[in-house]
């Protein structure tokens, strides 16, 4: 069997990354030999179960105990160079980091993979962002050049969607989409006379919720009896808590927070929304299709029109920060339970591309294809 292995500077938080990382490496186990090896787990467990045939191992570093960034790069090197001439692999996978610039300089005949989970532009999108000092956005340019300089030295780099191919084939050759996964059990919509929508993610900049407020405070003003929850956590809690507030909206838009029974949360409400700056495929849409819910984004780099066919499933807002524009889709659906229903079953039915089955053919395609 070839070997492959999933390498993570960490795989400890309950993060999308991680738990994709974890079922694409639990799904190829059995045609492939798969280890996931970490470099500073710092004696904690993988935050998503994984499998008993998969390989787990970590390089034992602390990454807090080195100030400059070349002394954790060179002890990285140095510990990947011997783990692999003791474990020698036919292909890693990195989700970037700290490893990111480091596996293009192993020489121990692997083939190189650079698994990106964020949309192409993300790093200029966050420009964006007001509350970025002068110091923040040029960190965040100097990233973006240092993403391109080494992706150009993977033998492969894996993006999410067929938007962020175009976009990444612009400065790179060596690119191939796939997918990623639906990895929770739907529970199906309970009831699409309910008036309530639902949107999902954590509490930054990306995920434009200040957007989402505004457009309900124009919502509000035709459908007062709907109501508005949003789940997830983050630093502008306390911030947008103050929007609803002062917009009076308390009484109709809820920072719910985290809860572990998603499936039953969005099975709770009759539609979904999306109002992000930018994705890299948003998982809250595919499951949010997957329960049936007919859904409404922007149409951002990256993801949502993968997910979305406008008209038929849900809508999609061409302009990000449309406030007026968000509204109104909103509210073309919450006028009609009978179209929420038919675009909620045709979500139910549009998720094929990303089964598990569809998933994994395309995963073992392309690692047979670049190890032949």
């Amino acid at each position: 069997m070839k070997s492959v292995l999933f390498l993570a500077d960490a795989n400890t938080h309950l993060a999308g990354t991680e738990r994709i990382m974890t079922v694409v490496a639990n799904g190829l186990a059995g045609d492939f030999k798969v280890t996931v090896l970490t470099a500073w787990n710092k004696g904690l467990k993988p935050a998503f179960p994984i499998n008993d045939n998969v390989t787990q191992d970590d390089l034992g570093m602390d990454d807090r105990k080195y100030h400059l960034r070349i002394l954790l790069k060179r002890e990285l090197k140095k510990r990947l160079e011997h783990w692999l001439a003791e474990h020698p692999q036919d292909v890693v996978i990195t989700t970037g980091g700290r490893c990111l610039s480091v596996v293009p300089s192993l020489h121990d005949g692997s083939k190189k993979v650079f698994w990106y989970h964020f949309c192409f532009n993300n790093d200029l999108l966050q420009l964006k962002d007001p509350r970025l000092g002068t110091v923040s956005k040029l960190v965040r340019l100097r990233k973006r050049g240092r993403k391109i300089r080494y992706a150009r030295r993977y033998d492969r780099v894996v993006v999410l969607t067929r938007q962020d191919l175009e976009l990444w084939k612009q400065c790179c050759s060596n690119v191939s989409c796939v997918y990623n996964e639906l990895t929770i059990h739907p529970v199906a919509v309970y009831d699409y006379g309910k008036k309530s929508v639902i949107s999902v993610g954590r509490l930054e900049f990306q995920k434009g919720f200040d957007y989402l407020v505004s457009a309900w405070a124009i919502v509000n003003k035709k459908f007062p009896d709907w109501q508005l929850d949003i789940y997830g956590e983050g630093r502008l809690r306390d911030e947008l808590q103050q929007q609803i507030d002062q917009s009076g909206l308390h009484d109709c838009v809820h920072l719910v927070g985290n809860r572990k029974d998603m499936p039953s949360q969005y099975a709770a409400h009759s539609v979904a929304v999306l109002s992000s700056n930018f994705e890299g495929l948003p998982l809250a849409l595919l499951e949010a299709a997957s329960c049936r819910l007919p859904l409404v984004a922007y149409d951002c780099q990256c993801g949502p029109r993968e997910v979305i066919q406008d008209g038929v499933n849900g809508f999609l807002v061409p302009k990000v920060g449309d406030v007026e524009g968000l509204a109104q889709a909103l509210m073309r659906l919450m006028d009609s339970q009978q179209l929420r229903q038919q675009m909620g079953e045709a979500a139910g039915r549009s998720l094929q591309p990303f089964t598990h089955e569809a998933v994994m053919g395309q995963w073992r395609d392309l690692l047979n294809e670049i190890t032949v």
